[in-house]
């Protein structure tokens, strides 16, 4: 852990959270919902979220997810899709943070070319390299 956590949220076994990372609480957020990441999730430098994640997520460096944020769905092949995974428009395809809060293996980037915050599978989980996470 490298970054601020707020009271109350719940940090899964073998995440990893970069330098400057930031995760709302249930004051500061997250309302009534207790805020937690799940096992095997990366969140890079400077990310945050105000939605727990499940299992084997990852948020990009720099990019923030909070329950409001306007999240873009694609699947594996880069297909724009609704929350249950069918093929859509371009546009048919925005969510809300909160309809993702706690679902496992998806990966948070923002697209570089029109700046809009995307969501599709996450295709790997990390692995801690276990001599710099060896408790002594």
């Amino acid at each position: 852990v490298e970054g601020r956590i707020s009271a109350g949220v719940v940090v899964g076994q073998n995440s990893d959270l970069g330098g400057g990372v930031s995760i709302m609480g249930t004051l500061s957020g997250g309302n009534k919902n207790v805020i937690s990441i799940g096992e095997k999730c990366l969140l890079g430098a400077n990310s945050g979220t105000g939605i727990s994640l499940g299992f084997g997520c990852t948020i990009a460096a720099g990019v923030y997810v909070t329950a409001s944020s306007k999240v873009s769905l694609y699947n594996k092949d880069k297909k724009a899709v609704d929350i249950q995974g069918n093929v859509v428009s371009e546009g048919e395809n925005i969510v809300k943070g909160h309809e993702l809060n706690g679902r496992d293996n998806l990966l948070f980037i923002l697209d570089s070319q029109n700046g809009k915050l995307t969501c599709r599978p996450n295709p790997k989980t990390i692995e801690l390299n276990t001599s710099l996470h060896t408790k002594d």
